[in-house]
């Protein structure tokens, strides 16, 4: 009986059109051009990618977030107000002028301790940030201020 049930619920679900989602949903995603990015975000990438192509360009109307992504692998995201929260390549390691990007005892601790590290992605929220190490694999996490707080193996 409980077979039938399933059934009448799952051929009702695809008669009406409805599908399990993914949590996406294309409604609030908008696609929109480079100059609709807020202004910082315009600066980081006309700054850190000039001339660089811009693959897509797409706004979270929920969430007021940016996603941006760039050929050579890269993707960036950016809060409502501009202010980048991930940089990630998988293709390429991130260059130094970007690792810049992070406060300079972050930095300092990677040429200290990780001198031939390749980088391929860095995160900042409102406590921390997680830099994604290729080489070695693994993820280093640090204060705001720059104090190395732990890593993990990957």
């Amino acid at each position: 009986m409980k077979n039938y049930l399933y059934l009448i619920v799952l051929f009702s679900m695809i008669s009406l059109g409805i599908t399990p989602s993914r949590g996406e949903n294309k409604v609030s995603e908008k696609k929109i051009s480079v100059s609709e990015l807020p202004q910082p975000a315009q600066h980081l990438l006309k700054t850190y990618f000039p001339g660089a192509r811009v693959i897509h360009c797409i706004h979270s109307r929920t969430w007021g977030e940016y996603e941006v992504r760039i050929a050579g692998g890269y993707k960036l995201e950016f809060d409502k107000k501009g202010v980048w929260e991930e940089i990630d390549s998988h293709e390429t390691p991130l260059s130094n002028r970007l690792v810049g990007l992070l406060p300079t005892a972050v930095v300092e601790y990677l040429n200290d301790h990780y001198p031939d590290a390749k980088i391929e992605g860095m995160e900042q929220r409102s406590n921390v940030y997680k830099l994604s190490l290729s080489r070695p694999e693994m993820k280093l996490y640090f204060t705001k201020s720059g104090e190395f707080v732990k890593q993990k193996k990957d």
